[in-house]
């Protein structure tokens, strides 16, 4: 098996879970790491055992001998390393979001393409309960799709840093958070059509971790109305001021809906058909013929980010989710921030290939009766 080596540019609290899911792949290694501030990417090297650290990440792509790149710098530093990355033709994998501009999302997906590179772009939706979640969007369990609705919300970050200021985040809990839930719809239900949005900040003056007093500039409040071909609404949110935390997907259907993350279970499916048999029973938000599939949900591939990643690598194959798919989850974004600012609805224009396969019938709530 041939020893698959990567660097890491950015040295910050995201970069760990990558160091650490790398550490326990075989063949695999984190050879070097990133920071602006050397002393940053060097305490994070003796951390993780890397044997290189740079504040230069260009010197550090051209001296290194690498197999891929995984950026996790903050938001408004992830195109220029890469932008850079490709253009040396290195592959990578790159937290979310893509890019604070729509212009530097598209400059990624293209230039990967023209020089055949593996582009993975976050978020990563392909763990065991969106797997099984996807078996059930099907006539035989909801019957005709007719909405859907999904979430991330939670009081705030709690970090008193780059999160709350404008000028360094470009962007606040529709780049940050919203990215989570838009990116589970399409994935699950495929391309929009259009989108409308109320983006504000509706808590400039925050309490944060420690009791720190900040002042915020950045959206903390937003809603979006996603429209489909088939005249269907998925009603997507963020907002950074609850107090507790809420990350739901649920997928309407005329006679069933399916629920990931909802009243205390992993994945509900809501049926007026047929038992499904090979599932428990449960009584979910107050309705009986509702059933978890814990056997499917435990049949899925459970994969890291770093693992598909590397199994890219090692195959050559693009990402499940990929750089098209994810480039048409940030144009919805910044379509958002366009129809906040109009008051108008934003039409898409990109579009790609799903990974999830629906019956195209499942869309179809006008031919006959339902």
């Amino acid at each position: 098996m041939k020893k698959i080596k990567l660097g890491m540019i950015g040295s910050g609290h995201v970069s760990n879970r990558y160091f650490e899911q790398a550490a326990i792949l075989e063949g695999v290694q984190i050879v070097a790491t990133y920071s602006r501030h050397l002393e940053n990417a060097e305490k994070k090297a003796s951390a993780y055992g890397i044997p290189g650290w740079y504040d230069d990440y260009r010197l550090m792509l051209d001296r290194e001998e690498l197999d891929g790149v995984v950026v996790t710098t903050p938001h408004s530093m992830h195109a220029e390393p890469v932008l850079a990355a490709l253009e040396r033709g290195l592959p990578v994998l790159n937290e979310k979001p893509m890019a604070t501009t729509f212009e530097d999302c598209k400059r990624m997906v293209t230039l990967a393409e023209e020089k055949g590179l593996i582009f993975m772009s976050l978020p990563f939706d392909l763990n065991p309960v969106f797997l099984a979640a996807a078996d059930f969007i099907d006539e035989r369990y909801i019957g005709k799709i007719t909405g859907a609705e999904a979430q991330l919300s939670l009081p705030g970050p709690w970090r008193n840093n780059w999160y709350y200021d404008k000028s360094v985040a470009h962007g606040g809990a529709v780049l940050d958070c919203l990215v989570y839930p838009v990116s589970r719809i399409i994935g699950l239900l495929g391309p929009a059509t259009s989108v409308m949005a109320e983006v504000n900040t509706l808590i400039p003056n925050r309490i944060v971790g420690g009791g720190k007093k900040v002042n915020s500039d950045v959206d903390d409040n937003a809603t979006l109305i996603l429209q489909f071909a088939g005249g269907q609404h998925a009603v997507v949110r963020s907002l950074w001021g609850m107090s507790f935390k809420q990350n739901n997907t649920l997928i309407y259907g005329r006679k069933g809906t399916v629920a990931l993350n909802d009243g205390g279970f992993p994945l509900v499916i809501h049926t007026l058909g047929d038992a499904i048999t090979d599932a428990e029973p449960v009584h979910w938000r107050g309705n009986d013929n509702c059933y978890v599939p814990f056997r499917r949900i435990t049949e899925q591939r459970d994969e890291t980010v770093i693992a598909h990643f590397v199994r890219c690598l090692r195959t050559g194959e693009q990402p499940v989710q990929s750089a098209q798919q994810q480039l048409h989850v940030h144009e919805i974004l910044f379509g958002a921030y366009q129809s906040a600012e109009t008051g108008g609805r934003y039409a898409l224009t990109t579009t790609f290939t799903p990974a999830v396969k629906l019956d195209p019938h499942i869309w179809d709530t006008r031919s006959r009766f339902i």
